[in-house]
């Protein structure tokens, strides 16, 4: 089992199963029903931009990569561009026959132009602004799961909740990536990745994840108590979550940490049976 979710970390399937839950929070905050589709389509928008991301670092690397997950992408290079590229054909296929996916369609390149030019740019000027990777990934990593939900919803209104919910959401977001900055750093410097450790100390970013960390769990705690019964099992499971990293930031097993950091952010599927 622990090989098998190894792969499943190494693949980014972990995270795009993390995403399809986010999106379900998101729906059940609003109080919309969104398509099966549309979660298998947020999968594979996903997946692409996870493994693109890699296969680009690995590609850059003109060494052999010293974090697994780059090195892994060096090795199965073809095979990943391949089912890239399979992925990407199969998704777009899918937004143009399928009726019940148009709906996400204009929305999703106002969101999707932007974000990837300012992505660009972030790759571009990587050794000068590679300190805002956390927060923009963060940022748009939260807008991603949440716009379908959005766009089914009346966009006249949204309920207090919803904001407040989804500022609690994306600080979780940037705690998590936090964190997996602080456990890359040796590899990141090895083979040329900027981070948020271009701007602070290491030391400093562990305090920045522990304060972050404590500073989220009082908010979502203080929701907990605040916001009405029905969102209270969405402040639950986002404190879950930030409980969860503050206390492994505690724990020195970088791969380990990986892979339960990922895992975490399954838990939202739990609305499921609420």
């Amino acid at each position: 089992m622990g090989l098998l979710w190894r792969y499943v970390n190494l693949l980014s399937l972990d995270v795009v199963f993390g995403a399809m839950a986010g999106q379900l929070f998101f729906a059940d905050v609003l109080g919309v029903d969104l398509p099966v589709q549309s979660y298998l389509l947020l999968g594979m928008v996903v997946w692409i931009l996870y493994t693109f991301d890699h296969l680009w670092d690995a590609r850059k690397v003109s060494h052999q990569a010293h974090g697994d997950r780059h090195l892994f992408h060096q090795r199965y290079f073809k095979a990943l561009l391949f089912s890239l590229l399979a992925i990407t054909l199969s998704g777009l296929l899918m937004m143009t026959f399928d009726k019940r996916l148009h709906f996400i369609f204009l929305p999703g390149i106002w969101l999707g132009l932007p974000m990837l030019f300012w992505m660009g740019v972030l790759r571009i000027f990587e050794h000068r602004l590679g300190w805002l990777k956390e927060v923009s990934t963060g940022l748009f990593y939260v807008l991603g799961i949440a716009l379908a939900p959005m766009v089914l919803h009346s966009p006249n209104y949204y309920p207090s909740a919803f904001y407040l919910l989804g500022a609690g959401y994306f600080l979780l977001a940037c705690i998590n990536l936090f964190v997996l900055s602080y456990m890359d750093q040796k590899t990141d410097n090895l083979d040329g990745f900027g981070s948020l450790l271009q701007l602070i100390s290491r030391n400093q970013l562990l305090g920045l994840i522990r304060w972050s960390g404590m500073i989220n769990a009082f908010y979502l705690g203080f929701l907990l108590f605040q916001q009405p019964s029905y969102y209270k099992i969405h402040a639950g499971v986002l404190l879950l979550i930030t409980l969860y990293h503050l206390q492994l930031s505690w724990q020195k097993d970088a791969r380990l940490i990986r892979q339960k950091l990922e895992a975490s952010f399954l838990l939202p599927w739990v609305l499921l049976v609420f």
